[in-house]
């Protein structure tokens, strides 16, 4: 996906179902090492330290240099010519984890606002009100892109969610698993707004589940084993390639 930010789960993810604490890719070994785990705490005890010393605008104000970090190489080179970087400048906000409290993502707001000429984009579950409504805040910059994701067991609270917010703001991503309940696709196909589903069949070890498919749901292709993640540090990578999640 290219840089990301991540936070530990059992902190962070306040709305967690069963089905995503088990499915969830956080449990690959790339995630298990002490350096990965050691990274995630380290990442929550500094945003932690900073709101409670100087609230979102402290916090955003070292989200920013995270950012900074990310500009493609040529950024600066492509801008003066008026042509494209090799690759473009996106970030994904929580590869792990989620948001977690309302001035949490106040930082994140403050910080893709810095940020106009990155794209951002989000998963989360956190439905809790006061959390969800800073979200829509943010899922409504020009330059981010939020969704709501569903699973058999939640999907009913991410389209209620969905539906109370503006329309046009927010999608569904979908967390197929191998025996998705019945009720799921009968919802989305009740839902009287036209809204973008993409949809992960649960993947590991380059196996996925066999595909739910539908007219509504587009079909994440990285998860379907399309396209191939090359090593190089200034290549496209999957999501960039694909970009339908991006902003």
């Amino acid at each position: 996906m290219g840089w990301a930010f991540s936070l530990p789960r059992i902190e962070t993810c306040i709305n967690a179902t069963a089905l995503c604490k088990k499915l969830c890719y956080g449990n690959g070994i790339r995630y298990q090492s002490a350096g990965q785990k050691a990274k995630r705490q380290r990442n929550f005890r500094t945003s932690q330290f900073l709101l409670a010393e100087g609230g979102p605008e402290l916090l955003a104000e070292n989200l920013s240099m995270l950012v900074d970090q990310a500009r493609p190489r040529d950024w600066l080179t492509a801008k003066i010519t008026g042509t494209q970087p090799a690759i473009p400048f996106t970030l994904r906000v929580h590869d792990v984890g989620d948001f977690y409290e309302p001035n949490y993502v106040q930082a994140w707001t403050l910080t893709a606002k810095k940020h106009s000429e990155c794209k951002f984009w989000f998963y989360t579950r956190s439905f809790v009100e006061e959390v969800f409504a800073e979200l829509t805040k943010l899922a409504s910059l020009p330059n981010c892109q939020g969704w709501l994701s569903a699973d058999s067991e939640n999907y009913q609270q991410a389209i209620l969610s969905l539906c109370k917010a503006p329309a046009g703001i927010w999608k569904l991503a979908l967390l197929q698993d191998s025996d998705l309940h019945s009720g799921v696709i009968p919802a989305f196909e009740g839902l009287e707004m036209d809204v973008d589903i993409v949809s992960f069949p649960h993947h590991r070890n380059g196996r996925h589940a066999e595909p739910v498919r539908h007219d509504l749901l587009t079909l994440c292709p990285a998860a379907m084993g399309n396209l191939a993640l090359k090593a190089q540090k200034d290549t496209l990578r999957p999501c960039q390639t694909c970009a339908f999640c991006l902003p």
